[in-house]
């Protein structure tokens, strides 16, 4: 089987790394778009620069660390690129908050909603294998945002798709790839991860209405580049739209990702990907490594659950993984017009 062929690091990693200051430069404000013509509600927190003011704790629970903001904090003037945050399956808004302040205190206005069918609390198999509302939402949260009171303050042309498992896909769905949903089965057949055992019993539940709308174009022109980490049913593209995506592209990995395995997900597709597409992988990730910060006592906790998996590292420092992703996400962005 092909490896992966990464681009190169940058020189100087160690020294590139972001460390961990107060988020004082960073505001925060919540926000309800109401897309009446799909009749779905999305609540969504919005990250951007900000010159400061007493900050606030967000996103913390007892399993997961927080992060510090300004809540609607003054908006610091400038022009910044948009960034639609997506999360992935059963997840929320807070999964990757870590993300979203990073890239508000470095100059980006960060959008990141709840998706209604594939969110904490309202989740199940069957709702989130029919998996083209989430990119629809984000369609409509970029129109949303580049009509809010934030649209002085964006860049139109940077305005940028960042995805996590089920997000990812949502990413690439933006970009141009397309789902042929009928090889989603044929796969889990043959490859039982994580991801294929949790989708296994809905999968007989698909119509052929499901497979057509599954199978649409979603991609948006208003995305001018997208990042999916762990992204999935990437096996299930269809070879012509993979061919065809037009705008860069990151795709980043985990080396130890037990969900969406790169080995079986990813690398049989690398040979198919144009030359806008990128791979990278972070050896040491498992899937879950790409969500917030565990507290010291969360195994404890999510052992109540059978979901001890969440924060496990498997020996990994999770705050180096953030850093890690973070840099491969600038880098992108620096090299493609971010």
């Amino acid at each position: 089987m092909k490896r992966p062929v990464l681009f190169p690091s940058l020189p100087l990693l160690l020294c590139l790394l972001w460390t961990a200051p107060a988020l004082a430069g960073v505001g925060m404000t919540e926000a309800e778009f109401k897309d009446a013509q799909r009749g779905r509600t999305l609540k969504a927190h919005i990250w951007y620069p900000s010159d400061g003011g007493p900050a606030a704790r967000f996103a913390e629970n007892a399993v997961f660390e927080g992060i510090d903001a300004v809540k609607d904090g003054p908006l610091r003037p400038g022009r910044y690129p948009l960034y639609i945050l997506l999360h992935g399956t059963t997840g929320n808004w807070r999964n990757l908050s870590w993300l979203a302040a990073r890239l508000a205190e470095n100059g980006g206005v960060v959008c990141a909603a709840d998706h209604p069918g594939y969110t904490s609390g309202d989740a199940t198999p069957a709702t989130v294998i029919r998996v083209w509302d989430q990119p629809l939402d984000a369609s409509f949260l970029a129109r949303e945002m580049l009509r809010s009171r934030f649209k002085e303050n964006i860049d139109p042309a940077k305005v940028f798709a960042v995805g996590y498992s089920l997000g990812g896909y949502s990413a690439l769905a933006l970009a141009g790839a397309r789902l042929d949903l009928r090889r989603y089965p044929a796969f889990c057949a043959e490859n039982q991860d994580r991801s294929c055992r949790y989708f296994q019993a809905a999968l007989p539940g698909l119509t052929e209405q499901d497979f057509a709308e599954a199978a649409r174009d979603l991609r948006d022109k208003r995305f001018t580049a997208a990042v999916a980490i762990a992204p999935g049913f990437v096996e299930a593209f269809t070879d012509q739209s993979i061919k065809a995506i037009a705008i860069p592209v990151l795709i980043v990995g985990g080396g130890k990702d037990q969900n969406i395995p790169p080995s079986t997900h990813f690398y049989p597709r690398l040979p198919e990907f144009p030359r806008k597409v990128f791979y990278r992988e972070i050896p040491e990730a498992s899937h879950f490594s790409f969500m917030q910060l565990c507290k010291p006592g969360a195994l404890k906790i999510l052992a109540e659950e059978d979901a001890e998996f969440v924060c496990m590292d498997y020996g990994s420092d999770r705050q180096a993984i953030h850093d890690r992703l973070y840099q491969y996400i600038q880098e992108f962005l620096r090299q493609n017009g971010g």
